[in-house]
């Protein structure tokens, strides 16, 4: 019997000690959803952006681009993600004259040159779906040429962003549709589902001679003049770490020709005061090129490449979650709101300069017209003023050629 009663009592206290730890216990039961509850912002487009493409190629873009919804907390910015609805990144079209050195209006004539557009461009976009695009070229004198169905890349690239591509051109066209004319032609991009015009524009193409004389008199590569490109720069980051933050920023601008990467240089001053040096590490790398195949032998003056710079020592915080302790000379740049400039060099001969602002937010100030150009790194685009006097370029086209003819409202180059 007093053992009956000893297992009782010790049952009863097991009993007490458990609801003791469970009253200690909070459990959070989500709340269910209420008929007339706001919806959650779910950010369509990845970016903490809306966006609207009015055909032109002008993608409006309301927000901050911060993409807050994504990130960790107290981010000033944060890697956007995608969706499924695509995003033209409206600043990756580019429209290339592929040259032949025949014409098949000239048959068994060899070396009488002719060329053909290849068009390519990315969107921002989770690649799940095929989108279906054809692009239709137009003459000089607005008569249609022929139309093609683009090509969607089955890969997605580093930036989450896929590729739309012509096809190979040796698959027909060089042989039926190639033309020697050289002027001022024009494309439409169509939605082939929706018949929404993604994009229309014009390029100008122009062409050198390749010839050695004699029977090569009819000898030519063809181009398509991008002089427009000169006077737009950004300033961004790469598109990784922004969670770890402690990034870069990067600065790009167009060059023509081809430097020396070892030749260029970026200063970047704070308040008139030099805060760094690529000489000092980061450095200038060459990231994209709008040219021709013979252009760097023939004519370098066509050759338009976009070098990128970043300083080890300048750096973007982000409240990231890296150590700054092995930073211990870093100047950041959110923490430090104001105007910077950076100048850029070629031997010692200054090149280019750009000025761009942080907020008392610690971000970027964006211009008005920088929110009709999506970028999925959040770069910004500003103008920057050319001071070489060894590149000779068009200084007015960027007004009526900027983006194959859809020039940004507002933006004025210095």
């Amino acid at each position: 019997m007093n053992r009956f009663i000893t297992i009782i009592a010790i049952s009863l206290l097991h009993l007490a000690a458990a609801q003791i730890v469970f009253a200690q216990i909070t459990i959070n039961v989500p709340r269910i959803p209420k008929i007339g509850d706001p919806k959650p912002d779910t950010g369509r487009n990845g970016a903490g952006n809306n966006t609207k493409t009015d055909g032109t190629g002008n993608t409006s873009v309301t927000g901050n681009g911060t993409g807050k919804a994504t990130g960790g907390p107290g981010l000033l910015y944060t890697t956007p993600r995608t969706t499924d609805t695509p995003i033209l990144v409206r600043n990756s079209v580019y429209v290339q004259a592929k040259s032949h050195n025949e014409y098949w209006k000239m048959k068994g004539q060899r070396n009488h040159s002719s060329w053909v557009p290849l068009i390519r461009f990315s969107h921002f976009f989770n690649n799940e779906r095929s989108l279906n695009y054809t692009v239709e070229y137009f003459n000089p004198d607005g008569s249609p040429w022929y139309s093609e169905m683009l090509e969607q890349s089955s890969r997605y690239a580093a930036d989450r962003t896929v590729r739309f591509e012509s096809p190979s051109p040796w698959a027909g066209v060089l042989d039926s549709k190639s033309t020697d004319a050289t002027g001022i032609f024009s494309f439409k991009i169509t939605n082939d589902e929706t018949k929404e015009i993604l994009f229309q524009g014009k390029f100008k193409v122009g062409k050198f001679s390749t010839s050695n004389g004699g029977p090569d008199k009819n000898k030519f590569e063809f181009y398509v003049d991008h002089d427009w490109l000169m006077p737009f720069a950004t300033v961004g980051f790469h598109f990784s770490g922004f969670e770890i933050g402690g990034m870069p920023p990067q600065v790009s601008v167009w060059i023509k020709g081809s430097p020396d990467a070892s030749d260029l240089e970026a200063r970047i001053y704070y308040k008139g005061q030099q805060i760094g040096s690529t000489k000092d590490g980061g450095g200038a790398s060459d990231y994209d090129e709008r040219t021709t195949d013979m252009s760097a032998a023939f004519a370098p003056q066509n050759r338009w490449k976009r070098w990128q710079f970043q300083w080890h020592k300048v750096l973007f915080d982000n409240n990231g979650s890296f150590n700054r302790d092995n930073f211990p000379n870093a100047f950041y740049l959110d923490k430090n709101p104001g105007t910077y400039t950076v100048k850029i060099f070629d031997k010692e001969k200054q090149i280019r300069e750009l000025e761009f602002t942080v907020g008392s937010d610690g971000r970027f100030v964006r211009p008005p017209y920088s929110d009709l150009m999506f970028n999925p790194n959040h770069n910004v685009f500003i103008p920057v003023k050319v001071t070489s006097p060894d590149e000779k370029w068009n200084a007015n086209s960027w007004k009526t050629d900027a983006f194959y003819g859809n020039p940004l409202v507002g933006f004025d180059a210095q």
